[in-house]
This record gives structure tokens, sequence and C-alpha cells, in this order.
């Protein structure tokens, strides 16, 4: 090897450039000093194990979430972290040395039946949603005492949430409460929060009346639509409970 062949492999041992020498530099420095900081966890995300780095924020159930260099972190992805879960709900789209993102912590198991019915349950986050309009127009000419109670429901985007739509509804409330609140879908935005078909929903729903079609032990809204109950006819069952239907975990 000549001198200048020599100087050629030192130079792109280095970057090439000096804008690739401060990137050599700095990822460098950042994986290596990144490991050695409190804030270095390995997590779960997607079902996947990962070691990043998860920083605090002011608020509690709110983290800055790092990866390591030359790795990414999904936008709208589940972290289990902490015997908690977490849902990716912003993303930097600069990712030349690592990948930036805030995680907010979930806390309601969405459960919901699709038209082939399949059980699907999906961890999410809810909110009040007072401060929010509900999406719908109404008039005065109601005579019954209605609840007025309003969420806001921030899901990950995936081939099921995609699907959610005007109409839709879901019992959401306390897992032990013996007779859980109805919501409506009344807002479905998809757009604000998704960026190249990823990221999150933000939708908003009313409290509605639920009917006997809820299956409030189960927490599902319009379960006996699809599994009907148990009816006798004179001594004779006519339908079947049919609870065999196929369960998605997301």
């Amino acid at each position: 090897m000549g001198v200048w062949d020599t100087y050629e492999s030192r130079i792109d041992a280095r970057g090439g450039s000096k804008r690739g020498a401060a990137f050599r530099r700095e990822t460098r420095m950042v994986g290596t000093k990144l490991k050695d900081t409190l804030s270095y966890q390995t997590v779960t995300i997607d079902d996947v194990a990962q070691d990043v780095a998860v920083i605090n924020s002011d608020n509690l159930n709110e983290k800055t979430i790092i990866s390591l260099p030359g790795e990414d972190i999904g936008h709208g992805g589940l972290v289990h972290w902490m015997d908690n879960y977490w849902l990716i709900t912003e993303r930097d789209a600069n990712t030349t040395i690592y990948t930036r993102a805030k995680m907010i912590q979930c806390n309601h198991l969405l459960k919901w039946v699709s038209d082939d019915n399949t059980i699907h349950e999906q961890w999410c986050i809810i909110e009040d949603g007072t401060k929010y309009l509900t999406g719908e127009y109404e008039d005065r000419n109601f005579v019954v005492t209605r609840g007025d109670s309003r969420i806001a429901l921030t899901i990950a985007r995936n081939q099921f949430t995609v699907k959610f739509n005007r109409e839709d509804r879901f019992l959401i409330d306390d897992p032990e409460s013996d007779h859980k609140l109805a919501y409506l879908l009344t807002k479905p935005l998809k757009l604000g929060a998704t960026f190249n078909n990823k990221g999150v929903f933000k939708f908003v729903l009313q409290e509605v009346t639920a009917t006997d079609d809820d299956n409030h032990e189960l927490g599902i809204a319009d379960y006996y639509k699809h599994f009907p109950k148990t009816t006798v006819v004179d001594g004779n069952e006519s339908t079947e409970s049919d609870d065999t239907g196929k369960k998605v975990w997301l």
C-alpha cells in the first residue's frame, strides 16, 4: 500500500470529511456514554426487546425515549417498561444519530368485536374530553336526560383501528365496575397524529346509553350482537351463546 492509499484509508476511517468525522465521533460518543447513564433501560417495543434511554419529564406519565445510534423507534409502538404499557405518541423525524420520541403511559385496555367476530384488545390512553367538541350537532328536541361525559381516546394506528368510524360504541370504565359507561365515537378524525401511515389516532367519544347487547363483565360493547345470549322459549333453548370468537392481543 502506497502513501496515498494509507492517507485515504485514514481519512475514510475518520469519516471521509469533516461532517463524516463529526458523525462518527457523535455516534461513538452517544453509543458509549449512553450505556453508562441511569437512563439506560431495556424495554420491549411491540414485543421486541430493545436497549434505549428513558428520560423523565415534569409530567410523570410522559417520558422521552431515545434509541441507540442506528436503531429506530416506531411511531405508534407499544412499549412495555416498569410493569406498565406506554404508547409512542410523537416521534422526531430527524434520525441522523438516534431516534427520539415521546411515550405516554396507557391507562385502559380497549376491547371490541370486529365484523368477523374477532375480539380485539389494545392498550390506549383515555383522557377527559370535555374541552373538545363532540363532532356532532344536536338540536334541543329531546326530552330524556342523557349523560354528557366526554372522553378523548388515543390509540395506535393499525389495520384494525383504522376501521374505527362514527357510530362505533365502546365500554370504557374501571375494569371492576359492574356497570360500565358506554361511549360513542363521534369525532373519527384520523389525521393529525399520523405520518406515512404510522402513528396514533386521537378520537373524541361521547357518553351514550348502554344496551342489552353490551357485555359489562367482559367490557365489550355490542358483544351479544356477535355472540347471542341463550334464550329459553317454552322450555327449549332457541339460541345458544357462542363464546368461541377469535381473540387478538395488540
